[in-house]
């Protein structure tokens, strides 16, 4: 049985692409507060995923629907999860796609995990968990597209399968995306890096992956939302891309909403989240 996120994980709305392993933003510097890996992919536990980004001069919003799938699993299809997760003290981590598949001893959440968790600036991570993720992610879908045909469908019924890591920290506040895309002869393969550092003289940019073309007719539906502030804006069109899933759904509740500032983070919805563990909360624990 494989775990996945299920989406497209097309980015859209303000991209910006670079190099692979190069970001043209200068200003991009080692986390000092929190750091958020989220995963998008699409093979086995299959998180079909909706997940909105929002990057501005003073926090970092997040959100992400809770519904993920079995697609082999006719009995029990779907399952409610969460899907910001935090790991350490100041790490959070998340998947869209192909979470795990037990079969062949495949996991992207240790992977996720040591990547967070390690040194260096997120720019540093993001390559780090890029160069160890993809021979895995290779090998998962190979082995998805000759021995689940239900998830690969799935996966595919956009066109090329995709999976993007999105790194967000803050402050200063940034989001870097880590994609990779099937390419014509079937094999996943790395694709460039989308970089987001935003401060006071940048404006406000929001990203949107997985079942991006919910929240693409939910935006042209409702041009008012672009007046809310940014934690209202992302959960307006997290919720409304939910509310335009068709049947089998593929996303669904409960919602996650979380927001990184400058005093920390904490989750403006919990769905199915863990509590945040704060540093000083961490520490405490330690002393006698």
């Amino acid at each position: 049985m494989a775990d996945i996120n299920v989406g497209t994980a097309d980015v859209v709305n303000n991209l910006t692409t670079v190099g692979t392993d190069v970001t043209p933003n200068a200003h991009i510097v080692p986390a000092k507060i929190l750091w958020l890996l989220l995963i998008f992919i699409t093979p086995n536990v299959c998180r079909a995923t909706i997940l909105v980004t929002n990057c501005s001069a003073d926090r970092v919003v997040v959100g992400a629907d809770g519904l993920s799938l079995h697609p082999e699993d006719t009995q029990h299809p779907t399952f409610k999860s969460c899907k910001i997760v935090q790991s350490g003290n100041d790490c959070f981590f998340a998947i869209s796609g192909l979470q795990n598949y037990k079969a062949i001893n495949y996991d992207l959440v240790p992977l996720a995990r040591r990547a967070c968790r390690g040194p260096g600036s997120v720019i540093e991570r993001a390559n780090t968990f890029k160069k160890v993720a993809l021979p895995e992610i290779q090998r998962a879908w190979i082995n998805t597209r000759k021995n689940n045909p239900r998830t690969y469908a799935l996966l595919k019924r956009y066109g090329p399968a995709r999976l993007s890591v999105v790194f967000a920290e803050g402050p200063p506040f940034t989001v870097i995306i880590v994609q990779f895309v099937e390419d014509s002869n079937g094999k996943m393969m790395p694709e460039n890096s989308i970089v987001d550092a935003c401060n006071f003289a940048s404006h406000s940019v929001f990203r949107a992956l997985g079942e991006r073309q919910n929240v693409e007719a939910y935006q042209r539906q409702h041009s008012e939302i672009e007046n809310l502030d940014d934690v209202a804006f992302v959960r307006s069109l997290v919720l409304g891309a939910i509310e335009l899933e068709g049947f089998p759904k593929v996303i669904g509740p409960p919602v996650a909403i979380l927001e990184i500032t400058s005093s920390g983070a904490r989750w403006i919805e919990q769905g199915a989240c863990a509590e945040i563990k704060h540093r000083s909360q961490a520490n405490s624990h330690k002393q006698p």
